[in-house]
């Protein structure tokens, strides 16, 4: 469509009329506006279709932008992007690059777009285009919950706890605060696995995971490292006793009576502790600080839990 575009409007042969029919039978959401005035002049069936708006419910480009661009962000953009070029010497055609966004419908939904534009001198219109990506975005979402979330328990995966990690990092504000890592094992998982199977060992996971879960703040981050190892990485530590509280709160949360389905089990669980930066200063070295203890803490008296190293404030 912008090639057509172009060349029709650099051999002056496009009109008004020609211009609607082409653009209504469009699949794609496309509206034009008048570069005098920025007044929209045209919108095709595919942009009332897509986003449920009639003619005359917007005046101007700046009051579309303002009403239905859900972000701050999105509106600064879009802005930045359209004002760059029209205000620009108008010779020749100029383009606006595909950028993402999020638009407020007329039903109050939300669909994700593509949107790209194009300024016609020749004609006196600037012409916006949305691409409907929701499907896309789905197919995205799903990707990347495969790809960050634990698929048994639902919890987040190793991964995001790396990502946390330099999140927290890149921030030197973030940076300079402590934190902690817990390394969770269970004890006596192996036992329901022989005893019961591996269908009622997955369901215990779960179930421990949505305990874990409610054991801990919106700050911090439950992940499943693998088999019966969780982890849980506190980013903003503001003393070490809030470790010694959440440790002694996981362990009686464990230590409750279990029922899976439909089979009474018993489960304890051993934690060790590292506290960053004293007692390393990146992800990896914490969590092999933590294990260390987790290994001592097992030796002397499972069902309980140790630091790598007792901060004096512990």
């Amino acid at each position: 469509m912008d090639e057509f575009l172009r060349r029709a409007a650099a051999t002056r042969a496009l009109t008004y009329e020609q211009l609607h029919i082409l653009l209504d039978a469009l699949p794609v959401a496309v509206s034009w506006a008048t570069l005098a005035d920025r007044r929209i002049r045209f919108q095709n069936r595919s942009f009332k279709t897509i986003f449920g708006y009639a003619d005359g419910d917007f005046e101007t480009i700046d009051e579309f932008v303002a009403k239905t661009y859900l972000r701050d962000a999105d509106r600064a953009l879009a802005i930045a992007k359209w004002q760059s070029v029209w205000a620009a010497e108008r010779n020749g055609i100029s383009e606006i690059d595909a950028f993402e966004l999020e638009i407020r419908c007329a039903d109050g939904s939300v669909r994700p777009v593509q949107h790209r534009g194009i300024i016609l001198p020749e004609l006196g219109i600037a012409i916006a285009v949305y691409d409907d990506i929701s499907e896309r975005k789905k197919v995205e979402n799903a990707l990347r919950q495969i790809a960050f979330t634990d698929p048994l328990t639902g919890l987040s995966n190793r991964r995001v706890l790396q990502d946390r990690w330099n999140e927290k990092q890149a921030d030197p504000a973030e940076a300079a605060n402590a934190c902690a890592l817990l390394l969770i094992d269970l004890d006596g998982f192996k036992a329901i696995n022989d005893r019961l199977g591996h269908e009622v060992g997955d369901a215990a996971l779960v179930a421990v995971a949505e305990r874990l879960s409610g054991c801990v703040s919106t700050h911090d981050l439950v992940c499943r490292l693998g088999g019966d190892e969780f982890v849980i990485f506190v980013s903003d530590l503001r003393l070490p006793a809030q470790v010694e509280q959440m440790c002694w709160r996981i362990l009686s949360t464990l230590a409750l009576p279990w029922s899976v389905r439909g089979h009474s089990v018993e489960l304890r669980a051993t934690i060790g502790a590292s506290l960053g930066p004293h007692d390393g200063n990146d992800l990896r070295a914490l969590l092999r600080r933590a294990d260390e203890a987790l290994y001592r803490c097992k030796l002397a008296h499972r069902g309980t839990w140790q630091w790598f190293n007792r901060p004096e404030a512990a």
